[in-house]
């Protein structure tokens, strides 16, 4: 029941990634997944990759979050 114009998946693997494409989502990387780079989550469509969850909270105000939003 989530409006897909205000959601957005974080996820840490390439699949998640993949899901959140073909569910019409944009999704941000996170690399606590093991074995993802930056570069593989982005080359499948992460709209940006960080450290950890705890990185992009602290960089919230200036993440794709923030521009999904306005």
């Amino acid at each position: 029941g989530l409006d897909p114009r205000r959601t957005l998946v974080v996820g840490d693997t390439w699949w998640d990634v993949e899901a959140a494409r073909g569910a019409g989502l944009p999704c941000i990387g996170v690399l606590t997944g093991g074995g993802w780079s930056r570069a593989e989550l982005e080359e499948v469509g992460a709209l940006a990759v960080y450290k950890d969850v705890g990185e992009l909270l602290q960089k919230l105000n200036h993440s794709a979050i923030i521009e999904l939003t306005r």
